[in-house]
């Protein structure tokens, strides 16, 4: 029966090869990027969604990369009684699609799966293909670099809210596919919401790894670049480098994310780059974008990408010693060089040049330009106050941004109709204004980061966007697969950012958390508008709450709360329990409805 289906996907899958000598399984092509033209289009933007079908693409014997079926690639290596996974995708709806199309290749059981990196969109997928019960009897190992669940930790505890949100705008999840909507998203066609898993690593290693699995040799080597933990994969029997995002795909890389990263050091990136030039590959399979093969034109890929980044940073630094603030560098430092500039590797999709200056700048300099006027400057409301109040007044400023306006100088529209914005964040003319400017920004710009947050941040103005629904699509980084896998102390640590000063100022309080069935004990003392946490419980705590790890499971992931847990008889308290209600007191509670992001 095996045999047969397999007999009977080859004569469904024919094999052709596309330019750059790898081979794709043809079907019938479907594209979830919006790929018809538009005038609210960039053209070349459109044309880049028209290289995002969905495909399947044999790589090499045994390599087979699905391309198109979201935002990140999903990589199939055939071995003798198994298969490897790289990368698992934004979501499992994402990764059972193209999990689907891998199981009409072969049947073979997966033995092993490899993250790249920390990102959602490599590692969220990961039970359409594994159960825990498998990996937990050993049947399937997990492998990645030993720094990724620190960085997924803390994504998930500390900045969750605001990363998750900021991610809604950057990737256009709350835009509609079209032209007046999202189009791609630069690295793939569209981020693909929906269930969201996560299972830990069970190997990890420092700088390199060899091993084989299913009788298939792997060398996992250490690529710092777009993060801290980023793990290439080199199968030296086919000559097929699997690159991660060392290599985003066909466009300039983000050397900065809009959304929020911490610093990405183009150094270590270049340099990765040569790091990968001396594998000489025949293949190389990106976690976005297309498979590439033909040993010469990676080599003319590699070089070329790792000198846009050299570019870049050199070319900043260089205007940086010279006294120059970021905004006069981006002046100078704009594009590319033409040969550069025109590579089908390198426009400007998903990394901009502009915004690397700016990243460079701070990475190197932090946020102080050198002008001691802004160490202290006016609040931002008093200063357009006065901003206004010189221009004539507000009439005078809506009436010079319709003005710019109706001369297509949308930019200038738009900063000026911010001032009057921050004098009256509720100006329905001004946000209405402005929101129209962002627009047709957005309809001109390749960069599709750019594109949703100006669509998105215009939307938001006039009205018509629902944050809430943004993060309910979304999601948090921190969900319940990755919170019930985080270290219990994280949860404690978190609370710490949410403590306000002013109802915590006369307070020195110490509430105990003993976890019965662990063995664990931890207090939180709020101590005069800190909140210092303890990995044990103190002597005298004022109040100390006993509970099972389940209850406290259910807690972090907000399905119940310490209050409600207490009254059902989950909890059970020592001391004053009346201090619970004064000790919640203390804390912002958790968000539930998502902050505005443009109109400030």
């Amino acid at each position: 029966m095996k045999t047969m289906l397999r007999v009977c996907a080859a004569m469904i899958f024919s094999i052709a090869v596309i330019p750059g000598g790898s081979k794709f399984l043809a079907q019938t092509p479907r594209n979830i990027a919006y790929d018809q033209e538009a005038p609210t289009v960039a053209p070349r933007l459109t044309e880049h969604s028209r290289k995002m079908e969905q495909r399947v693409y044999k790589v090499a014997d045994n390599v087979y990369s699905a391309v198109g079926f979201g935002l990140a690639n999903s990589i199939m290596v055939v071995g003798r009684d198994g298969i490897i996974i790289i990368d698992t995708m934004e979501s499992v709806d994402a990764a059972k699609s193209a999990y689907t199309e891998f199981r009409k290749i072969t049947d073979k059981p997966v033995k092993a799966v490899i993250y790249t990196h920390n990102h959602t969109d490599h590692i969220i997928g990961v039970k359409a293909f594994v159960s825990e019960e498998d990996v937990a009897s050993g049947k399937v190992q997990i492998i990645a670099h030993e720094s990724m669940m620190n960085t997924v930790i803390s994504n998930a505890s500390v900045i969750g809210p605001i990363l998750s949100l900021r991610s809604a705008y950057s990737f256009g999840v709350m835009l509609e596919q079209g032209p007046q909507g999202a189009v791609n998203q630069g690295i793939g066609p569209r981020l693909v919401t929906g269930q969201r898993s996560f299972i830990a690593p069970t190997k990890t290693f420092k700088d390199f790894l060899d091993l084989e699995i299913a009788g298939v040799k792997l060398h996992l080597q250490y690529a710092p670049s777009e993060t801290d933990d980023e793990i290439v994969v080199w199968m030296p029997d086919s000559k097929v480098l699997q690159t991660a995002e060392v290599i985003q795909g066909e466009t300039f890389p983000n050397l900065h994310t809009l959304r929020g990263t911490k610093y990405r050091d183009p150094v270590n990136w270049f340099r990765t780059i040569d790091m990968l030039r001396d594998f000489r590959p025949e293949h190389m399979v990106p976690s976005h974008g297309r498979p590439l093969s033909g040993q010469a034109r990676i080599e003319e890929l590699l070089t070329s990408y790792r000198d846009a980044i050299q570019y870049v940073h050199d070319q900043t630094i260089r205007q940086m010693n010279k006294g120059l603030t970021p905004d006069e560098i981006v002046d100078l430092v704009s594009h590319l060089p033409a040969h550069l500039a025109n590579h089908p590797w390198l426009g400007e999709f998903y990394g901009t040049v502009k915004h690397s200056v700016r990243e460079i700048y701070f990475g190197y300099l932090g946020w102080f330009e050198g002008d001691p006027t802004f160490l202290d400057p006016l609040p931002r409301p008093e200063r357009a106050r006065r901003y206004l109040e010189m221009m004539g007044g507000r009439e005078a400023v809506v009436a010079a941004a319709k003005k710019a306006q109706g001369s297509g100088e949308h930019q200038w529209a738009a900063e000026l109709l911010t001032y009057v914005i921050r004098v009256n964040k509720d100006d329905p003319e001004a946000r209405k204004l402005k929101a129209d400017s962002l627009r047709q920004l957005a309809y001109k710009t390749e960069n599709t980061n750019w594109r949703n947050w100006y669509i998105t941040s215009a939307r938001e103005l006039d009205g018509s966007l629902s944050k809430q629904a943004a993060l309910m699509t979304m999601g948090s980084l921190g969900a319940p697969e990755i919170i019930r896998q985080l270290p219990l102390i994280k949860f404690f640590e978190s609370l710490t950012v949410r403590l306000d000063p002013v109802k915590s100022a006369d307070a020195h309080l110490i509430a105990a958390f003993r976890i019965t069935d662990a063995n664990q004990g931890y207090a939180v003392e709020v101590r005069r508008g800190v909140a210092q946490v303890h990995e044990r419980i103190p002597e005298k705590a004022d109040l100390t709450l006993n509970l099972n790890l389940a209850t406290m499971q259910r807690i972090i992931a907000r399905q119940t709360t310490f209050a409600a847990a207490l009254q059902a008889g989950e909890v059970k308290a020592e001391g004053d329990v009346a201090l619970l209600a004064r000790f919640n007191s203390f804390f912002d509670p958790a968000p539930t409805q998502a902050p505005g992001l443009t109109a400030r």
